[in-house]
C-alpha cells in the first residue's frame, strides 16, 4: 500500500486490479487528494504512459504538482472533478474518482471541514470559489430547510432538534462561526441520544452542511454524465463513494448504462474494504467501490 503522512489511499488494491492498468494507457485521477491512488498508478505505468491528475483543493493541487514535478506524463489540474474533462477531453484508459474527503481537505484548519480543530472557521469550501459557507446556510436557512438538509445530506434523525436549536440561538443574537461553537451546540442538544453510539453528536450534522456547500451530489451526478463516454473501448471507470446518496447515484447510473451493449458492469456489487484495512485506517469503513467497462459494440 502506498501511502504518505497523514494520508491511506482507500482501496488502493482492488483499485489498481479493477482498472487493469496499461503500461503505456492513458489514465485520470479525477481526485488526486493526497497523491496516493496517482502514484499506485503511476509505479504501473512506463514512460510511454500518461497520468492526468486533478484536484479542487488548492493547497492539494500544490502539494500534488510539487511530489510529481519534472514528470513529463504526469499534469496536475486545479479544478472541480465534473470539469475536468473541459480541459483534458481524454480519452482514457481508466479513470478513478474517490468521492470522499481527503486527508489533506480534513486537516486543512482554514476551511473547517472537521470538528476536531478548535476555533477554525466554520467555512467548509473546499474550492474557495465557491460562495456560500457553512456558516452562511446557517445564518440564512429557515428552520425547515435545516432540519431538511441535516436528515437528508446527514442523516441526522434529530435534525429537526438541532435546526430549532439554531434558529433559537440566531433569534437572541447568536450565530455559529467557528466549529468548536457548533460542536458545542451538537454535543448540548444532541449527546443524549448519541450516548452509546460510536460516532460524535456531530458527526452528521458536520457531514450534511459539507456536502451543501461543496454542492458534492450535483459534482458526483455531473461527472457520471460525462466520464463513461471519455473511456476508450476497453476503458474502465472505477468510482469511490463514502456517502449513500454518492453511491445510490453511481449504482443508478451503472446499471442504467449497462442495458446498453456499449458498456459492462465489472462489478455486481459495490467492494468494500476488509476487516484489515478497517483496523488500519477507519475512515475507510465506508467505502463502496464500483466498475464500469466500456465495450466494443459489434456493428
Amino acid at each position: 500500500m502506498t501511502t504518505e503522512v497523514g494520508h491511506t489511499p482507500v482501496l488502493i488494491h482492488e483499485v489498481i486490479q479493477s482498472l487493469n492498468i496499461r503500461s503505456d494507457g492513458a489514465y485520470l485521477d479525477a481526485t488526486g487528494g493526497g497523491g496516493g491512488h496517482s502514484q499506485e498508478i503511476l509505479n504501473h505505468l512506463s514512460k510511454a504512459g500518461r497520468l492526468t491528475i486533478c484536484d479542487y483543493h488548492e493547497p492539494s493541487v500544490a502539494r500534488l504538482k510539487d511530489r510529481f514535478t519534472n514528470l513529463e506524463n504526469v499534469t496536475v489540474i486545479h479544478e472541480r472533478f465534473s470539469r475536468v474533462f473541459e480541459i483534458d477531453e481524454g480519452p482514457f484508459d481508466g479513470i478513478l474518482a474517490d468521492f470522499g474527503i481527503s486527508s489533506p481537505q480534513l486537516e486543512d484548519k482554514s476551511i473547517g471541514i472537521g470538528f476536531q480543530q478548535e476555533g477554525a472557521p466554520l467555512d467548509m469550501r473546499i474550492d474557495k470559489r465557491l460562495q456560500a459557507t457553512a456558516s452562511d446556510i446557517l445564518k440564512s436557512y429557515e428552520e425547515e430547510a435545516l432540519a431538511n438538509l441535516f436528515y437528508e445530506f446527514g442523516g441526522e434523525r434529530f435534525s429537526r432538534k438541532i435546526a430549532a436549536a439554531i434558529v433559537y440561538d440566531r433569534n437572541i443574537g447568536k450565530f455559529y462561526e467557528t466549529t468548536e461553537a457548533l460542536k458545542g451546540l451538537c454535543e448540548r442538544v444532541l449527546s443524549k441520544h448519541y450516548r452509546s453510539a460510536k460516532i460524535h453528536p456531530a458527526t452528521k450534522v458536520f457531514q450534511a452542511l459539507r456536502i451543501a456547500v461543496n454542492n458534492e451530489l450535483k459534482e458526483v451526478a455531473d461527472f457520471l454524465e460525462a466520464a463513461p463516454e471519455r473511456l476508450k473501448v476497453g476503458g474502465r471507470l472505477a468510482l469511490i463513494s463514502f456517502h449513500e446518496g454518492e453511491d445510490r447515484q453511481v449504482k443508478v447510473k451503472f446499471k442504467e448504462l449497462a442495458q446498453k451493449r456499449e458498456f459492462f458492469l465489472v462489478t455486481k456489487k459495490a467492494m468494500r474494504p476488509g476487516d484489515g484495512e478497517i483496523l488500519a485506517n477507519p475512515r475507510s469503513r465506508s467505502a463502496r467501490l464500483r466498475v464500469l467497462e466500456r465495450r466494443e459494440v459489434a456493428l
